[in-house]
C-alpha cells in the first residue's frame, strides 16, 4: 500500500507546482484564489445549482415520483460525464503512455497493475478537482428542491469522491485496447491529433443528436424529461449507468446506491485486469513524436530567410502551437468549437422563434437591444480569448527553454509582443468570422457589425496582454508533457477571474448608465469601446514595465 501511495504521488507530481514555483508570489496566489472563488466558482456553482433546483422543483410539482424529480439532476450529471469523457481521452493517453515518469517506473520491480492503478487514481483525483464544483452544486440544488434526507447526504458524499470513476475507466479501457491492437497509434502526435479530432466529432454528434428538426420548446422539453422520453438521454443512461443510479440514490434508493458502488468497482477491476495483460505490451516501443523535419544539406541554405525579429518569433510561436498536438487542441482547436454553438443557436431560433422579438428590435435599431448586444460582444470576446489560454500560457509554454528568452539577441518586450500577436491573430480572427456570420444571417446592420468587430478586437488585445502579464508573475516552467503544462497552469483561471471582474464592472456600469434617460445609447456604446481600449493600453504598459522585470527575475 505504501508503494502504491508513493506511485500516486509521483504520477501526480507533474501537474503540481514545483518548490521554486510555490516560493514565488505566495501572496499573488492567495489573492488569486479568492478572486477565482468569488468570480468563477461561485457563479458557476450558483448557475448549476439553480438549474437543477428549478428542474427538480418543477418536476416534483408535475410528476411527484422520485425518479421524475431526479431527472433534472440526471441531466446535469450526464453533461458533467460527457465533458469528462471528451477531455479525458487526451489526459489518460498522456498520463498512461507519454509521461516521463515511465522512464523510471518501468525498469523497477513494480507490477503493471500498480503502475496503472496509481496513474488511474492520480487522473481521477485531478479530474475530480475540476468536476467537484459542478457535482457538489448539482447535488445541493437537487437536495434543496427535493428535500434533504440522511440517505441523500450519504449518497452525495459518495458521489463527490467517486463520480469521475466510470468515465475515466472507460477512457483507460479504450486507450489500452486501441494501443494494443494498432501500431499506428504508438506515436504521441498521431494519438493526440486523433483524440482531438474525436472530441470535436463527439461534440458535433451530440448537437445533431438533439433532434432539433422538431423544434425546441421549454414546456415540451420538461415534459419529455419527466417521462424519460429524450432519446439521447436514454442512450446515455445505458452507456453511463452510474448517472441514473446516483440520481435514484439521491432520491432515496439504497439499492441504486449499492449498484452504483458495484458498477464503479467492476469498472476499476476491468481496468486492472486489462493492465495486467496489456499494459506492458502497449507501453513499450512508443516514441515521442514524428521527429523534426529533416532538410537535405543542399536545401538547408534555401530554408534560411532573413526576417524581422517580431516576424521570426511570431512564426516560431505559430509553428510550435500547430505542431504540438496538446497546444493545437487546447489553444487553437478550442476556437473551432464555438461555431457548433452558433449553429445550435441559429437552428433553435429558426425552429421556435424564441428570440424573434429581440432580433426584430435589433434589426430595427432599437437602442436597448443594441446596447445588450454590445455588452454581449464585449463580454464574450474577453471570455473566449481567456478560455483558449494562448496568452495565459505564453511564458509557461517555454518550459525548460525559458532561459533562452533572456539570452536571445531580441529584447524581451519584442518576444512578448510576438506572443501577444499570436493570441490576437488566432482569437481575433475567429471572433471576427463568428460576429460577421451571425450578423449576416440575422440581417443586422453592417455599421453595427463593424462596430462590434472593432470592439471585439480591442477586447481581445486587452485580454491577451492581461493574460501574458499574469503568466510572467509565476509561470509553470517545470513540466514533462505539454498537456501537463496546460493542466498544471492555473493562470488561465487567474486570468479569467480578473477579466470577469473587470468586464462585469464595465458592463454593469454601462447598463446602469442606460437607466439615465438623458444619456443616448451611442454615448454608452462608445464608453465601452473607450474602456476596452484603455484597458488594452494599460495592460500593454504593464507587460512592458513590470512583465519584463518579472521575466528577468525568474531563475530556473
Amino acid at each position: 500500500m505504501n508503494v502504491f501511495l508513493q506511485l500516486i504521488k509521483i504520477t501526480g507530481a507533474s501537474v503540481e507546482p514545483t518548490i521554486e514555483e510555490k516560493k514565488r508570489s505566495k501572496a499573488f496566489g492567495a489573492v488569486m484564489g479568492v478572486i477565482i472563488g468569488l468570480f468563477i466558482f461561485l457563479p458557476v456553482a450558483f448557475f448549476v445549482g439553480f438549474m437543477v433546483y428549478a428542474l427538480t422543483s418543477g418536476l416534483s410539482a408535475l410528476g411527484g415520483e422520485s425518479n421524475s424529480a431526479a431527472a433534472g439532476l440526471k441531466l446535469m450529471l450526464h453533461i458533467v460525464t460527457l465533458f469528462s469523457v471528451v477531455f479525458g481521452f487526451n489526459v489518460v493517453m498522456s498520463v498512461f503512455y507519454f509521461s516521463k515518469d515511465l522512464d523510471y517506473l518501468l525498469p523497477l520491480p513494480i507490477s503493471p497493475m500498480k503502475i496503472v492503478g496509481a496513474k488511474l487514481a492520480s487522473t481521477m483525483i485531478s479530474e475530480n478537482v475540476m468536476e467537484c464544483i459542478l457535482v457538489i452544486s448539482a447535488l445541493v440544488g437537487f437536495m434543496v428542491g427535493y428535500g434533504v434526507t440522511p440517505a441523500g447526504i450519504f449518497a452525495a458524499v459518495i458521489a463527490i469522491f467517486t463520480f469521475p470513476v466510470l468515465p475515466i475507466c472507460y477512457c483507460a479501457i479504450v486507450c489500452m485496447i486501441v494501443m494494443y491492437f494498432s501500431k499506428f497509434f504508438k506515436n504521441k502526435e498521431r494519438v493526440s491529433k486523433i483524440t482531438a479530432f474525436s472530441s470535436v466529432v463527439i461534440l458535433i454528434a451530440l448537437v445533431f443528436a438533439l433532434n432539433l428538426s422538431n423544434g425546441f420548446s421549454p414546456d415540451v422539453f420538461v415534459e419529455q424529461l419527466m417521462h424519460n422520453d429524450i432519446k439521447l438521454l436514454s442512450v446515455l443512461d445505458i452507456i453511463f449507468v452510474n448517472v441514473p443510479l446516483m440520481s435514484n440514490a439521491m432520491a432515496g434508493s439504497f439499492i441504486s446506491l449499492l449498484l452504483y458502488i458495484i458498477v464503479n468497482a467492476v469498472a476499476v477491476g476491468i481496468v486492472m485486469l486489462l493492465a495486467s495483460q496489456l499494459y506492458l505490451k502497449t507501453v513499450v516501443s512508443i516514441n515521442g513524436g514524428d521527429g523534426a523535419s529533416k532538410y537535405k544539406e543542399a536545401n538547408f541554405d534555401k530554408a534560411i530567410k532573413e526576417s524581422s525579429h517580431i516576424e521570426t518569433y511570431f512564426k516560431k510561436e505559430i509553428k510550435i502551437l500547430f505542431r504540438t498536438p496538446a497546444y493545437m487542441t487546447n489553444c487553437v482547436g478550442i476556437n473551432l468549437i464555438w461555431p457548433i454553438f452558433i449553429y445550435l443557436f441559429i437552428v433553435l431560433q429558426n425552429r421556435s422563434d424564441f428570440l424573434s422579438g429581440f432580433i426584430y428590435k435589433l434589426q430595427e435599431g432599437q437602442s436597448e437591444a443594441i446596447l445588450y448586444v454590445t455588452v454581449l460582444v464585449f463580454g464574450v470576446s474577453v471570455i473566449l480569448t481567456s478560455l483558449n489560454c494562448l496568452a495565459s500560457s505564453a511564458i509557461t509554454r517555454e518550459g525548460r527553454h525559458f532561459e533562452i528568452m533572456k539570452y536571445l539577441p531580441v529584447d524581451i518586450m519584442t518576444q512578448i509582443n510576438s506572443k501577444a500577436l499570436v493570441s490576437i491573430v488566432i482569437s481575433g480572427s475567429g471572433l471576427i468570422v463568428y460576429i460577421i456570420t451571425t450578423f449576416v444571417i440575422l440581417k443586422i446592420s453592417a455599421y453595427f457589425c463593424m462596430f462590434c468587430v472593432f470592439l471585439s478586437i480591442l477586447s481581445v488585445i486587452y485580454s491577451t496582454y492581461l493574460g501574458i502579464y499574469i503568466d510572467t508573475i509565476n509561470p509553470k516552467l517545470i513540466w514533462d508533457d505539454e498537456v501537463n503544462a496546460l493542466r498544471g497552469n492555473y493562470h488561465v483561471f487567474y486570468n479569467m477571474a480578473i477579466e470577469i471582474l473587470l468586464t462585469a464592472i464595465v458592463c454593469v456600469v454601462a447598463l446602469g448608465l442606460n437607466k439615465l434617460d438623458f444619456l443616448p445609447v451611442f454615448f454608452i456604446q462608445n464608453l465601452i469601446l473607450i474602456a476596452s481600449g484603455v484597458m488594452a493600453f494599460e495592460f500593454y504598459l504593464l507587460c512592458k514595465n513590470k512583465g519584463v522585470k518579472n521575466i528577468e527575475k525568474i531563475e530556473m
